[in-house]
């Protein structure tokens, strides 16, 4: 069994459709999706109550607004199936992702699993992330490649094989279950992704990326990060920079340790361009 766990904050009708019709015509159908409704205005919420009315593996939580992260991390509390996956509510799924990961995973006994994804814009394909051809497995000494491409953003000779595939993000991906023992930073509001990954990838040793585009990520302009007020992206950002250092400064690998460094610079570009924009 495979839990899927969607967050919805006042997404479009039309999105929230095409993000449902993308699970349901999955080839795999023992699964659960727990869609976390975070404080949704009336028109969202009784689409979600009605859409979910008559499917029996669709279930919708209504919360008080407390931000993506808190509503994942809802999810993650009520789930109790073997495998688990995220999916935005704008987003969809390619029709053989939960069979093709559900064996992946199982067949070579996985904590996680990590495909690639489309980049949507204007209803076209603009992008694609992939690893390089083939299956590549992270445990033991080589989970530290892994963690440098995850928190550098950047490839080395030492996992150069991951190139584009997505390591910090939280979608196009399906976790074991029992593998997850930390929860989503709800005091952070960019990032957060990556943040949860790190604190993932510490306790887990066995990790496998495919060259496979299992989810379509549809840029929208109406994103939280496209409307955020230069003052608030800006903190944001700053918020995020002091977690990483925290973690910086627990680190005893040295190549980590640059990693982290690499991260808090891009970072602090980053912020250095928002105000001259």
């Amino acid at each position: 069994m495979i839990d899927i766990i969607i967050p919805v904050y006042n997404t479009p009708i039309n999105d929230l459709e095409r993000c449902f019709k993308s699970i349901l015509n999955q080839t795999y159908s023992n699964y659960i999706v727990y869609i976390i409704d975070d404080g949704s205005n009336d028109k969202t919420k009784l689409f979600l109550d009605e859409y979910s009315k008559n499917k029996n593996n669709f279930n919708v939580i209504h919360i008080t607004n407390g931000g993506v992260s808190n509503a994942r991390n809802t999810g993650l509390n009520i789930s109790n199936s073997d495998y688990i996956t995220f999916i935005d509510a704008d987003d969809t799924i390619n029709k053989h992702f939960l069979e093709e990961a559900y064996d992946i995973i199982t067949k070579n006994n996985l904590d996680l699993i990590i495909g690639g994804y489309n980049e949507i814009r204007n209803n076209k394909i603009a992008k694609t992330r992939l690893c390089n051809p083939g299956l590549h497995i992270y445990e033991g000494n080589s989970i530290s490649n892994f963690k440098e491409k995850l928190i550098s953003g950047k490839t080395n000779e030492k996992n150069k094989e991951i190139k584009d595939c997505p390591t910090g993000r939280i979608y196009t991906r399906m976790f074991k279950r029992n593998s997850i023992n930390n929860l989503f930073d709800t005091n952070i509001h960019m990032s957060e992704d990556t943040l949860f990954m790190i604190d993932y990838t510490t306790q887990n040793k066995r990790i496998g990326i495919i060259d496979k585009a299992w989810y379509n990520y549809y840029k929208n302009d109406y994103s939280i990060s496209s409307n955020t007020k230069k003052e608030i992206l800006i903190n944001n950002i700053n918020d995020f920079i002091n977690e990483i250092i925290k973690r910086m400064n627990n680190e005893k690998d040295i190549n980590i340790k640059n990693s982290y460094q690499e991260r808090i610079n891009k970072a602090k570009t980053y912020i250095e361009q928002i105000k001259n924009s």
